[in-house]
């Protein structure tokens, strides 16, 4: 076992590679996996990486780990397990990057200004306070959909005041943008049916579901990514909603603007 890190006495109960288990063990946590020594006669370890847990639970004293090797592993007799099963969560729910995939976000050809900061804005915030947080429930309601599809409705309707006086140019101008986020407004919802599935899930499918429901999340920023780009030549049209015509199109299936 790896030296400095505490050392967490505990009883082991279980199968693991074929091996019934029912030992005094010692628990390690770090970044990067669980470590498990038990046997005292015959010293072995058991070595979980913390990607490979699919989830955890606490009831009755007991710490229950599902991996991905199959079954469970449990933990019981030490006080200071329930800490224990917070600490797995925080190691392994750690809110990866998202945006540097992305091909239009920041670059000089998105145009970054007041209307590209407005337009990501929400997904910005909520990245913000999800790589803040190290549990699943917290980093799940920092994306509602709900409130992400309503912030995309309220920036097309900024936009259209300040760029038109009319109520008719107005609307036109917003329906037009509605069409081309419609990706975007799929993936969200795509991400509230995933976090959805996320909130119901058993604990020991937990880990799992977050780490499906943090793609969503990416396939979310990809979407406002994409539909930022299609974007740009409505919003720099100086023709107003007179372009659209043209801008529709241009956008004809097949074509490349």
């Amino acid at each position: 076992m790896p030296a400095g890190e505490e050392v967490l006495p505990a009883r082991l109960r279980g199968v693991w590679q074929d091996r019934t288990l029912d030992d005094e063990a010692g628990v390690q946590l770090d970044a990067s996996a669980l470590r498990i020594a038990y046997n005292t006669a015959d010293p072995s370890v058991i070595e979980l990486p913390v990607n490979d847990l699919l989830g955890a639970t606490f009831q009755d004293g007991v710490l229950s780990l599902a991996v991905k090797a199959g079954g469970a592993l449990l933990l019981s007799d030490s006080s200071q397990l329930e800490g224990l099963r917070h600490r797995l969560e925080a190691a392994v729910c750690v809110f990866p990057a998202q945006t540097l995939s992305l091909r239009g976000f920041g670059s000089e050809r998105s145009l970054p200004g007041s209307d590209h900061d407005q337009w990501f804005d929400a997904l910005l915030t909520a990245r913000r306070q999800a790589e803040e947080s190290r549990t699943v429930e917290t980093q799940r309601r920092a994306f509602d959909s709900n409130r992400m599809v309503r912030h995309a409705q309220l920036t097309r309707e900024s936009w259209a005041s300040v760029r038109f006086e009319g109520a008719a140019d107005r609307r036109a101008f917003i329906a037009e943008l509605e069409d081309v986020a419609a990706p975007y407004t799929h993936a969200l919802r795509q991400l509230e049916h995933a976090a959805l599935r996320l909130k119901q899930v058993a604990g020991d499918r937990q880990y799992e579901t977050w780490r499906r429901w943090t793609g969503t999340v990416q396939r979310s920023f990809r979407a406002a990514d994409d539909v930022w780009t299609a974007m740009i030549p409505v919003l720099c049209d100086s023709r107003g909603a007179t372009g659209a015509f043209w801008r529709r199109l241009l956008r004809r299936p097949g074509s490349r603007a």
